[in-house]
């Protein structure tokens, strides 16, 4: 009898331990489907966060872009500030595409600044100034172009008469690639020896025009192939602009006038502002 309960306490023991195995088993098959069914959520929560993010970001990009500040009277599809005689009166039409960041515009403008000035005064063409920002990259900061940008057009919002004399003041202390360019406090003393307003302070420091510069002028500017200086006289490529004398002479060329000299009009020609 003692075999016999002997060998039944080893049988009973042996049916405890299958018992335990098998709950441990359906304990880890349990285990399994929820670790598979928290992955599965957490893939899925995370796969409808990508598809929603993408599609508020197709949305926003087939969205139209928000009004952008322009001066008064000026449309915001306007890529450029207009000066001297008034559009569509016949005069030639000079387009001049400048960055403030770029050395060959400020070449430009010491050989050219007080012809564009005469030019305008006196009305004997209408000037079309197209900022630009495309050498934002070269300044440390990331952004002196846009800002000077948006300076030039702050002085012609505030008075178109003083817009020349900034852009001159700016470009003989244009500051050198790779530093990080001249300061909103900087730009704005040289707007007020223009003869700038306080108006011209606020819209600097808050970058009014900012957005129609990256928007509306810097994508025309690409238009014509992305480099500066660029001038056009109407309609036609100018490349005698470093030539002293060339730019008026053209222009008056344009307008009915004795065709310029030798020199006008077959200058090298601007390698892009790259330099």
């Amino acid at each position: 009898m003692a075999a016999s309960g002997s060998s039944q306490s080893a049988q009973e023991r042996r049916e405890a331990q299958r018992e335990q195995l098998r709950k441990q088993r359906q304990a880890e098959l349990k285990r399994q489907r929820t670790v598979r069914t928290v992955v599965i959520a957490a893939i899925t929560v995370v796969a409808l966060a990508i598809v929603a993010g993408a599609g508020v970001l197709i949305y926003r990009s087939m969205q139209p872009a928000g009004p952008v500040a322009t001066p008064e009277g000026m449309s915001a599809e306007q890529p450029y500030l207009s000066l001297g005689a008034p559009e569509g009166s016949g005069a030639p039409v000079v387009e001049i595409h400048l960055d403030f960041m770029c050395p060959h515009c400020g070449s430009f403008e010491e050989i050219n600044a007080e012809d564009l000035a005469t030019m305008v005064e006196n009305e004997e063409a209408t000037v079309h100034i197209v900022p630009r920002r495309f050498m934002d990259a070269q300044s440390t900061s990331g952004d002196f172009s846009s800002r000077a940008a948006n300076a030039l057009v702050s002085v012609y919002a505030d008075d178109p008469a003083n817009a020349l004399a900034f852009q001159k003041l700016v470009f003989a202390n244009q500051p050198a690639q790779g530093t990080e360019g001249l300061s909103n406090e900087q730009l704005w003393a040289f707007a007020q020896e223009a003869g700038a307003s306080e108006q011209v302070k606020a819209d600097i420091d808050a970058k009014t025009y900012q957005p129609w510069v990256r928007q509306v002028s810097d994508p025309h500017g690409e238009e014509t192939g992305g480099g500066t200086p660029y001038v056009e006289i109407d309609g036609t490529t100018f490349e005698g602009w470093n030539t002293p004398g060339g730019l008026p002479e053209a222009v008056l060329a344009a307008g009915g006038g004795p065709a310029p000299s030798d020199g006008g009009g077959e200058a090298a020609p601007s390698d892009g502002g790259e330099g």
